[in-house]
């Protein structure tokens, strides 16, 4: 069994959809797949799922909350893959959770007030040498400026972390995806298909430890 959990510093950088997204992917490619939602507060993936459900989108997903690793851990049994989506606050659970995970992924926008508490939260994480090597930064929710693209990529290369090579763009067709139960390349639109599937694709390489 893989973990693959998403982290961060503050809420609204996109970490819902991409654990979504993910396991979205991963199910699509028939491996057996769970999300568990820490974010007790909002529960969207929790919620998610049951629209999923209500509207008969298939593959299903199954997702559960949870309000400790220990009680993930202890029930949760022969899943290929555990999709891990915490709350928007790093705390000790963040830490505990990036230690079980085989790979962290720390999704930002490009913009200074998500990027630098993300990179300060990746420098905290990776302080235990058990987190530093699964640490990947994915730039989410990405507008059209490449300059400011290029700019968020060369902030987090200086930095020192990985970067996860592909980047999910802010549009609003997601958003409406979502609303219903879909997720990522289940969109309808070619252009946000498309984009879905690199992200998706890289993504899955990492969460499932194959070779890219």
């Amino acid at each position: 069994m893989r973990i693959a959990s998403f982290v961060g510093q503050k809420g609204g950088v996109g970490k819902s959809t991409l654990a979504r997204v993910l396991a979205v992917a991963a199910a699509r490619q028939e491996y057996k797949v769970l999300i568990g939602d820490f974010d007790l507060e909002q529960l969207s993936c929790v919620e998610w799922s049951a629209s999923r459900l209500r509207n008969n989108i298939e593959p299903e997903i199954e997702a559960r909350a949870f309000k400790s690793l220990k009680k993930l851990l202890k029930t949760v049994v022969d899943y290929d893959l555990i999709v891990v989506d915490t709350r928007g606050l790093a705390d000790e659970l963040t830490q505990d959770i990036s230690q079980e995970s085989d790979v962290v992924f720390l999704p930002t926008s490009t913009s200074m007030d998500d990027l630098r508490p993300t990179l300060a939260l990746a420098r905290r994480l990776a302080k235990t040498k058990t987190v530093s090597n699964k640490i990947v930064i994915v730039l989410s929710k990405t507008g059209r400026s490449d300059r400011l693209l290029e700019q968020a990529e060369a902030t987090i290369a200086e930095a020192g972390f990985d970067m996860l090579n592909a980047v999910w763009p802010e549009r609003d067709g997601f958003q409406a995806d979502l609303d219903v139960g879909k997720a990522g390349s289940e969109a309808t639109n070619p252009y946000l298909k498309q984009a879905a599937v690199e992200v998706e694709s890289a993504m899955l390489t990492l969460a499932l430890g194959r070779k890219g």
